[in-house]
């Protein structure tokens, strides 16, 4: 697990404590495996991963902890196509990128962008608005998809 990804669970379980959850069980190796995690994923894949690793997880137990970590704020879940919500870490510092999903091989690229997050404050700005939560999904080739054309 990297540091960022160590902050992201401590910064989890901090928020989760504070709203009253306990800690351990199911709930402590959803966060453990979605810090160590290397971008978005299912609930399906995150519970594979789990069941991989030699954790006994139910499905269910999963959807909770996912849930309850949503409504701390520390995770975002976003529908990129193919059906199933994907789920990303809400870091403590607000960074956070975007994705580009190929309609070819179905990968999700994830990109940052200054100037896309400026165009969006300045949209916030001339709305008179607080954006809260943004997401921008890209559809089209991946790199690799584009070169093999």
């Amino acid at each position: 697990m990297t540091d960022r990804g160590r902050a992201w669970a401590d910064h989890a379980r901090e928020r989760l404590a504070a709203r009253g959850h306990r800690s351990g069980g199911a709930r402590a190796s959803v966060i453990d495996a979605l810090a160590g995690g290397e971008g978005c994923c299912t609930a399906a894949e995150l519970t594979a991963s789990l069941r991989d690793g030699g954790g006994r997880v139910a499905t269910a137990s999963v959807y909770r902890a996912l849930a309850a970590l949503q409504d701390a704020g520390v995770l975002h879940a976003s529908d990129l196509g193919g059906g199933e919500r994907r789920f990303e870490l809400v870091h403590a510092d607000g960074a956070h990128h975007h994705h580009l999903v190929c309609r070819r091989c179905e990968r999700m690229v994830p990109f940052s962008d200054d100037a896309l997050e400026r165009a969006i404050h300045a949209v916030e700005h001339r709305l008179g608005a607080r954006i809260d939560v943004h997401e921008v999904t890209l559809h089209g080739l991946c790199r690799e998809c584009r070169s093999a054309e």
